[in-house]
């Protein structure tokens, strides 16, 4: 049996998965091969199969949580009441629209983890210039009140009031929904017929968070911070992060996106698909029996820093203090949409992004240009609904 597994920064993540497939191996008598994909090939492995379907995906693969009603579209993903018990009165009903095809009550991947974007802060290095208790409801202006201050303190030529969490070294589609969520629902119209990109509230919002680069707030295309560790080093005061990896180091405190009439807070969840084309079928029914466990998933989400999908768990893995902030933010969480053409999407959207983080670097940004970028995007994804 052949499971494929996203890549990920964190090594804890492959080591957790390699000890699952052990244990498993060790107990059954059924051999699991763990592969590791990153989206590029993972995207292009579901494709060429249909040209080759000779090379067979793997049984079990983990996918964005925004892909399943693409790969159910594509009849790559089995039901999943096949393949395991109901879950759904178990795990947090927010995490219930990443499983289904679109709008259906029918369920074809079962979340493996979630995350929420929070603003993670430095006390000591903000308190000089905030009070704390102001940065618990923080409006959108008061935060850039608060990196142009930082900028001004901190004169360090590699300093950044912010850091960039992501990977990349880019900004991305998820990262920028949150601020588009600040003035209106989201990227798509509310009965996703149509794409928003051209309205106002839209292009403002994704330029609001593309000015924290060129402003210099944010860095771009540096090394990454888990390499260098820019806020322990005090190169950076803040950073946004889907992740609860900066709660490990002292002085750090967390707080909610800054916002501007923004009502909830943006989730993400990667889930678990199983290929239609699968030959075992009893293997793959027993591994998700054993698998697909609260103890599993709370010791990933301890691992990864993440958050576990069964309702139960959280207080096994959380502080106090993280309890206390992020069940809050659960009962107001939106899960990145789930549509069949968001997967298209992100991506002409990631690349436009990028194409415009790079302008940034090379001091050759203009607004206009990223508009005009951003209705092509819109033409290209309605184009797809329209032939969907």
């Amino acid at each position: 049996m052949k499971i494929w597994i996203l890549n990920d920064y964190n090594y804890k993540k492959y080591l957790f998965f390699k000890d699952i497939a052990e244990k498993f191996s060790r107990e059954s008598g059924i051999v699991v091969e763990i592969e590791i994909k990153n989206r590029e090939n993972l995207w292009s492995s579901f494709f060429d199969f249909f040209e080759k379907p000779d090379q067979r995906l793997a049984d079990i693969i983990e996918i964005p949580h925004q892909w399943t009603s693409l790969v159910t579209k594509l009849g790559l993903s089995l039901p999943m009441d096949v393949v395991v018990d109901d879950i759904t009165n178990k795990i947090y009903p927010f995490l219930k629209k990443t499983m289904s095809y679109e709008n259906s009550n029918k369920y074809f991947s079962i979340p493996l983890y979630f995350e929420i974007i929070s603003l993670f802060y430095k006390r000591d290095m903000l308190s000089k210039i905030v009070d704390q208790k102001d940065m618990e409801h923080l409006k959108w202006n008061d935060f850039l009140c608060i990196c142009d201050k930082l900028r001004k303190r901190y004169k360090n030529r590699d300093y950044y009031p912010l850091d960039n969490t992501n990977i990349a070294g880019y900004i991305n589609s998820d990262e920028v929904l949150i601020s588009v969520m600040n003035r209106t629902n989201g990227y798509f119209s509310d009965d996703y017929a149509g794409v928003n990109l051209h309205k106002d509230e839209v292009f403002s919002s994704i330029a609001d968070f593309m000015e924290l680069a060129n402003k210099k707030y944010l860095p771009l295309f540096e090394e990454n911070f888990f390499d260098i560790n820019f806020i322990k080093r005090n190169l950076s005061s803040m950073a946004f992060s889907f992740r609860r990896d900066l709660m490990d180091i002292n002085d750090m405190e967390v707080t909610r996106f800054p916002d501007i009439m923004r009502q909830n807070e943006l989730g993400r969840s990667f889930n678990l698909m199983c290929f239609s084309g699968a030959k075992d079928m009893d293997d793959i029914k027993k591994f998700m029996s054993w698998f697909y466990t609260p103890e599993n998933l709370s010791e990933l989400a301890k691992a990864i820093n993440v958050f576990s999908p069964f309702v139960s768990d959280s207080e096994k893995y959380l502080s106090k203090k993280e309890y206390s902030f992020y069940s809050e933010l659960f009962d107001k969480l939106s899960m990145i949409p789930n549509a069949v053409v968001y997967p298209s999407f992100e991506i002409m959207l990631n690349d436009v992004l990028m194409d415009t983080a790079n302008q940034i670097v090379n001091n050759s940004y203009d607004p206009d240009v990223l508009k005009d970028r951003l209705i092509e995007v819109k033409g290209f994804t309605e184009y797809l609904i329209y032939s969907y």
